[in-house]
């Protein structure tokens, strides 16, 4: 899917700073209907089964809107994704759900430990939390723009911290400071409290995976 990194602007808006205005209380009414759209997809699917299509058919709604080109059918197109990423994307996800139960195990490990054991399991968690995040951001674009077996999608996910270095602390940093956003003004959490990350950090992964595209079509043989 070329051209998803770049944020272009609603098409037809109107001239002026009052076009800028509409254009702007249309994103925020997109991000808004995304998010309880992405709510509502998770719990039809008992959470576990719902949340990765959810955000799987969120990150195209969102990656549309960025691209220039929302969608003007949010509902169906929402629910036409979702529905036919099911099945694939809580396969290619599967070891998500392993993983984030070990770390909280291990969280729960550390706070029965002290001293050196415990700053070591502690710089531990940080880094397998830090690539977990990484990865789940890397999943919904590369699932859209990408037709691969789930091992070879999975060698890319793992790899992608190396890949993008810069790209996986913009995501970090999206987190972060998203995370101090909800702190001070946790209004905000059922409004565009998955959208809005996911908005940021879709739009950081289709940037550097315009890139790794154009220079793979550079170096392929002619």
């Amino acid at each position: 899917m070329p051209g998803q990194g770049r944020i272009g602007a609603v098409q037809d808006e109107p001239p002026g700073w009052a076009g800028r205005v509409m254009v702007w209380l249309r994103w925020v009414a997109h991000v808004v209907a995304v998010q309880l759209l992405l709510v509502l997809g998770t719990l039809a699917g008992g959470v576990v089964l719902g949340l990765l299509p959810s955000l799987d058919a969120a990150g195209r709604l969102l990656a549309a809107l960025t691209a220039g080109t929302p969608s003007t059918h949010v509902w169906r197109d929402f629910w036409h994704a979702w529905r036919a990423g099911l099945r694939r994307l809580n396969l290619l996800g599967a070891p998500l759900w392993p993983a984030a139960a070990l770390l909280v195990a291990d969280a729960a490990v550390l706070e029965a430990l002290d001293g050196a054991p415990a700053a070591a399991l502690q710089a531990v968690l940080v880094i397998a939390t830090s690539w977990l995040a990484v990865v789940l951001a890397w999943l919904p674009p590369v699932a859209r723009r990408y037709d691969d077996t789930a091992p070879r999608t999975w060698r890319l996910l793992l790899l992608a911290p190396l890949l993008g270095p810069g790209t996986a602390l913009g995501v970090l940093v999206v987190v972060v400071v998203w995370g101090l956003t909800l702190v001070v003004a946790p209004v905000l959490a059922p409004l565009v409290g998955v959208t809005a990350p996911l908005l940021a950090t879709g739009w950081l992964v289709d940037v550097r995976l315009d890139r790794i595209d154009a220079a793979a079509a550079t170096a392929a043989p002619r």
